[in-house]
């Protein structure tokens, strides 16, 4: 509950919250201890406070700001969730992409920087939200869509954590037709009747900010934006994709996509490489 009008001072910090503050700052000024570091305790202490009264399906919100430095995220490795090896005896991915074979397992040459434009949003349908996992997506793409690994880069889970998909090196299999040169992210939860964790939106904004400065994306869209016979990621994920391209600097949609350039066949336009 929001407090009420004039008991907040600038920066969101209540009056109550400063007094105690500068109680607690001249009782250790007092005793010769430095007084950035009681600012950084009180500091860490509110923040802890805050998190812990977050709710778990938030309204959208357009608060979202890029705080988060530009350093990689803490990943989940695949060796740590478990993951199988690729299967590059896949029925649906098989073998390895060439003129040939257009829709076989694709590992990017040069710089990727020079590859991924835009990143593209999922939700994880059928698993849920709390009961999903890396393991379980897998086994559903690679067992019953018969592709070499999970189709998908990256997979944030209900409670925030970001998981390591398919090699950032290899191209996807998630956006029918517009595999090669974007960026595949799921998050865990069947988004027409879930809602989205804070957790969540917040570990996706951290995940896009650092993806930004990485590869220099500068496109946001949602799976329905590029194969519009989806709901990916679903009627409750959409009011967000617009709020988190604002805050970071991205374009919403399909316009920055532009595939590597190769050989005309090496695209992967196979309708079932494609999820949800």
């Amino acid at each position: 509950m929001r407090p009420s009008r004039g008991t907040r001072a600038r920066g969101g910090i209540t009056r109550r919250e400063w007094l105690a503050w500068a109680l607690s700052l001249g009782g250790l000024t007092a005793s010769g201890a430095c007084s950035l570091s009681a600012l950084l305790v009180f500091l860490a202490r509110r923040a802890e406070k805050m998190a812990a009264q977050a709710t778990p399906t938030p309204s959208p919100t357009p608060d979202l700001t890029p705080t988060a430095p530009p350093l990689p995220p803490e990943l989940i490795r695949r060796e740590a969730w478990g993951a199988l090896p690729p299967d590059h005896t896949a029925e649906e991915e098989y073998g390895f992409a060439d003129a040939d074979n257009p829709t076989g397992w694709y590992v990017y040459e040069g710089d990727l920087a020079a590859i991924y434009t835009t990143a593209v949003i999922h939700h994880s349908y059928p698993l849920l939200r709390d009961s999903g996992t890396m393991r379980a997506l897998q086994d559903l793409h690679m067992r019953t869509r018969r592709w070499a690994d999970i189709g998908y880069h990256f997979g944030i889970d209900g409670k925030g954590a970001v998981y390591e998909g398919r090699d950032i090196r290899v191209r996807g299999a998630n956006v029918a037709g517009y595999n090669t040169g974007t960026l595949g992210i799921v998050l865990m939860g069947n988004f027409e009747v879930e809602t989205p964790s804070r957790a969540q939106i917040v570990a996706l904004q951290r995940l896009l900010y650092w993806l930004k400065q990485a590869y220099r994306l500068t496109h946001l869209a949602a799976h329905y934006e590029f194969n519009p016979t989806t709901v990916c990621p679903g009627r409750h994920m959409y009011p967000y994709l617009s709020l988190l391209a604002e805050s970071l600097g991205l374009q919403r949609g399909t316009g920055g996509y532009v595939p590597p350039q190769m050989p005309p066949k090496v695209q992967s336009h196979r309708r079932d490489q494609g999820c949800c």
